[in-house]
């Protein structure tokens, strides 16, 4: 087998039993590797009527075929299991360095299952795994056990920890990968945590096999490499990071804020953005393994109230959560706030828009100080903020343990009019792009499998203008503002997005390649035979399985909506007045995707797709 290693590993942590699975080669051609092998082996291997946290619950980490290539964004890694803060299929993605190491250690994916009697973490070196006692590392943060794991094993060690969040049951707890590489979103840290695994160390030798080795190296060098290496879009990212261009966002209206109940904030946009982190507090920037985009910020603070060592940085998505949400125009108090929740190990996109709503409540009068703990808050109260986020990782008070249910189990608690200010979809926030701009957002967020997103999807970078594919249609002029055409892009983003997530292939650097090269890439490394066509339809099978996972576990069209807030349309700014057509979009995008008018397939899309086997589970 090329690419892949074939090989699964299944570790069941009550019996303390590891078990190697070998899988056929067609299961990776019609589900490329990563998310949609995870959620393959989630259907296949797992108890679908377990609740997310059950010790019959699975967790499963996979990569896809081209990690350990050297390809630049090609050493992510993917996490699936029944989503904590959601009750469907979660899934989340994660850069770094542990996705070609799984790799090396000679397995394409591990599948958790069963609970530890006490806390343990699993070593894996070169086809071996042990379970090793983990009762000195549990309670302490992120940063604390990554130091301590690497002192006892080596630096060259690559770790995937959990902090005290995740132990917790904060259903939106992270997985950092050394320090600053996070399974951010869904909540697959409370799920490691549920089963008292509080780390995984590997490393590894074992290199892998390509189908066509020297035809790969030189498409590879002689072509891919030097596209990416001169696009702009990337080399906007290396210099000023996933907020480079927040000024001009700001201005079209794409950035949310106040809650998403303003339309522009341009004080605040040049005080966050990338240019401004650049000329301030940013001391250096890092890369996922071998990649040359240099994306991530590392950043110091010396002095003052939110003094941060030299470590990881706040990205686009945490700025906004802590930045703009929140009327904070303070990059050093974000930064701060960014630190925290990576060291408590919790997603800053649920806990930023949670803190949000929370501050949307109080303004309205629904949430009272009186009634949690003597605390307001109130927008651009940082320092309250900065108190509180370790109130929710603990769960402390009543309002730490209110708003570590999430936003939409902290409505459903509170009652009233406290569900008009939420942002969410199938319980999991928005990140920080506004439907209101661009129209395809909302479907693309509305549709996802997971709840609101815009990483399982290419749309919003179509929408852009940052890719054009005229192979499949994508070629088209669009109008941001405007229902047209945005069903038939999004249907094809989320197959691309799909794709990508499935090879563990970071977007940023896929937007300077084409499909023709994408096809090129997976046939010469893993030689699955693709053309752009079958290459298409796998990241429609995968879309179409983690549906129907959302779908076994009780989601329906009523879910396929996004928050009343974000559908209620500002006063100020580009977007004022604007508010996506949804009921349009939704239903051209179920014709396109051959769903009933209920959101389940119809039993012809999933016999097309050779996913026959869930009509009957679904009784279509």
């Amino acid at each position: 087998m090329y690419g892949n290693t074939g090989k699964v590993l299944e570790i069941d942590l009550t019996s303390a039993n590891v078990e190697v699975l070998e899988l056929d080669e067609e299961i990776y051609k019609q589900y490329v590797g990563g998310a949609g092998l995870a959620a393959k082996l989630l259907y296949d291997r797992g108890n679908l009527d377990a609740a997310p946290l059950d010790p019959d619950a699975l967790l499963i980490f996979a990569t896809g075929p081209f990690a350990g290539t050297g390809m630049y964004g090609t050493s992510r890694l993917s996490a699936g299991a029944r989503s904590p803060l959601t009750g469907i299929w979660g899934q989340a993605s994660c850069g770094g360095n542990f996705g070609p190491e799984l790799k090396h250690c000679g397995y394409d994916a591990l599948i958790f299952k069963g609970k530890a009697e006490s806390p343990v973490y699993l070593l894996l070196e070169n086809e071996t795994a042990t379970i090793l006692s983990a009762q000195d590392l549990w309670g302490k943060d992120i940063y604390e056990v990554t130091d301590i794991l690497k002192e006892k094993h080596g630096n060259r060690y690559n770790t995937l920890v959990i902090g005290p969040a995740s132990e917790n049951g904060v259903p939106f707890g992270s997985i950092t990968n050394d320090k600053g590489h996070h399974f951010g979103r869904a909540g697959m840290g409370t799920v490691m945590g549920s089963k008292n695994l509080k780390a995984i160390v590997a490393r590894g030798s074992r290199k892998p096999e390509f189908a066509d080795p020297e035809g790969f190296r030189e498409f590879w060098q002689g072509t891919i490499r030097p596209q990416i290496e001169e696009s702009i879009f990337c080399n906007a990212l290396k210099a000023f990071g996933t907020a480079a261009n927040m000024e001009l966002k700001m201005m079209e209206g794409d950035v949310p804020t106040k809650n998403w109940s303003i339309g522009s904030w341009m004080e605040g946009a040049e005080k966050l953005s990338g240019i401004a982190m650049a000329d301030t507090i940013r001391v250096d920037t890092r890369s996922c393994r071998g990649c040359a985009v240099k994306c991530k910020p590392v950043v110091r603070i010396d002095e003052g109230p939110y003094k941060v060592a030299e470590g990881p940085g706040p990205e686009y998505e945490t700025i906004g959560s802590f930045g703009t949400m929140l009327m904070n125009p303070s990059l050093e108090a974000v930064a701060r706030a960014n630190e925290l929740c990576n060291r408590f190990g919790m997603d800053t996109i649920t806990c930023g828009a949670t803190i949000a709503w929370a501050m949307d409540c109080y303004e309205a009068g629904i949430l009272k100080p009186e009634d949690y703990d003597g605390i307001k808050l109130e927008w651009g109260d940082i320092d309250t903020v900065l108190e509180l986020i370790p109130k929710i990782a603990a769960k402390e008070g009543k309002l730490g343990s209110l708003l570590a249910k999430g936003s939409r189990a902290a409505a459903r608690e509170v009652g009233g009019d406290s569900e008009k200010f939420l942002t969410d979809s199938k319980g999991l926030e928005a990140p920080m792009h506004d439907p209101r701009c661009n129209w395809g957002d909302g479907l693309a967020y509305a549709v996802s499998v997971r709840g609101a997103c815009h990483v399982s999807n290419l749309t919003f970078l179509w929408e852009w203008g940052a890719i054009e594919y005229p192979e499949v249609g994508l070629d088209m002029l669009i109008q941001p503002m405007s229902a047209e055409h945005k069903a038939f892009g999004v249907a094809v983003t989320t197959d691309l997005g799909c794709i990508c997530n499935s090879a563990c292939w970071c977007e940023f650097p896929a937007t300077s390649v084409s499909l023709p090269q994408w096809v090129d890439a997976f046939n010469k490394v893993a030689g699955y035979g693709y053309d752009i066509e079958s290459m298409l339809a796998a990241g429609t099978r995968i879309w179409l399985l983690q549906r129907c996972l959302g779908h076994i576990w009780g989601a329906t069209r009523e879910d396929d909506r996004i928050g009343e807030r974000i559908m209620t349309p500002v006063e100020d700014g580009m977007i004022a007045g604007s508010v996506p057509d949804m009921e349009r979009m939704l239903r051209e995008f179920y014709e396109i995707r051959g769903l009933r008018e209920d959101g389940l397939p119809k039993r012809e899309t999933l016999e097309k797709y050779n996913l026959g086997y869930l009509a009957e589970k679904l009784g279509v």
